[in-house]
Parts: C-alpha cells; sequence; structure tokens
C-alpha cells in the first residue's frame, strides 16, 4: 500500500512540477518576422492581380425559375420589397432565372435567404462567380 502512494505522490509531483514550468513559460515579448525580397515580390505580384479580378467565388440566391413573363413579374416584386439589392435575370432556354446578392460566404446567403423566403419561397442558395466589391 505504501509503494502505491509514494507512486501515486510522486506522480502528482511531477505533473505540477511540469504545468508549473508550462506555465512559467508563457512570457511576453516581441516578434520580429523577416521575409525575403522573393516573398515579397509574390506578395505584390498577388495583391496585383486580386485588383484586376472582377469575380470571385460566392453565392446567389435564385428566387425564380421558370418563363419569361414570370422572371419580369418576380425581379419587380423583389425591387419593391429590397430596392437596393443586387438582381440579375438571366435566359438559359427555354427558361428563365432571377438571381440576387453578391455573398461572400454561405452562411451570409443563408442568412438572407431566411427574409426572402418570407416572400419568395421557393428560393435556394447557388454557388456562383459573384461580382467583386471594391472599397
Amino acid at each position: 500500500m505504501k509503494s502505491f502512494l509514494n507512486r501515486y505522490s510522486i506522480a502528482i509531483f511531477i505533473i505540477s512540477l511540469l504545468s508549473t514550468n508550462l506555465i512559467a513559460a508563457q512570457q511576453e515579448g516581441n516578434l520580429k518576422i523577416e521575409s525575403s525580397e522573393s516573398i515579397k515580390n509574390i506578395v505584390a505580384k498577388k495583391r496585383a492581380h486580386n485588383k484586376n479580378t472582377t469575380k470571385v467565388k460566392g453565392y446567389r440566391i435564385q428566387i425564380f425559375f421558370g418563363s419569361e413573363q414570370g422572371a419580369y413579374k418576380a425581379r419587380e416584386e423583389f425591387n419593391t420589397l429590397f430596392p437596393d439589392a443586387y438582381l440579375k435575370i438571366e435566359n438559359f432556354p427555354p427558361d428563365w432565372k432571377v438571381r440576387v446578392g453578391n455573398y461572400k460566404t454561405q452562411l451570409a446567403a443563408d442568412r438572407a435567404l431566411v427574409e426572402i423566403k418570407e416572400n419568395f419561397g421557393g428560393a435556394i442558395v447557388l454557388a456562383e462567380l459573384i461580382d467583386v466589391q471594391r472599397d
């Protein structure tokens, strides 16, 4: 029984010693990051490329799929309810699609979908290339 208690005591001592060292090792300090010229050139090229990019992967909400007359009716109804939102009508013969929004994430599109579904019950979120919003 004594050997069991001794082993248990030693184990607790070692664990407390290690945890004390880990806590003491976390100190504040300064970190200086140096990068080579080749890395800086790559970053500069990527930034220049991004300035010329007009489309990125994102999401839109499709509120209508069907006839031309239905598409224009859906557009008018949507513009009345959401006058500032982006909207586009596309023709994929013989059908027409009305898609709205430029959402960078699916979460943002899903949040908007909740509000849009109140008036457009068949609305769905679709992955699509969206227009880049420049600040």
